[in-house]
């Protein structure tokens, strides 16, 4: 799954990014920001805390 995170979600998700598991700060930190945004590449296998994760950063994205 792939969530772009804009300029616009940025802080909220920087926010959040300590209450997630350890693996989606990893996968945001590894990821490179070109013109004030981050293509976050998820594998998600099954329905475990990332899943969980990923659903808060859609809501963000849907803000």
């Amino acid at each position: 799954m792939m969530i772009v995170i804009g300029k616009k979600e940025k802080e909220p998700v920087e926010r959040l990014l300590p209450d997630c598991t350890r693996q989606l700060q990893e996968i945001y930190a590894q990821t490179e920001e070109g013109n004030g945004q981050r293509w976050l590449m998820i594998e998600l296998a099954d329905d475990d805390e990332l899943y969980h994760d990923v659903f808060r950063l859609i809501e963000i994205r849907r803000g």
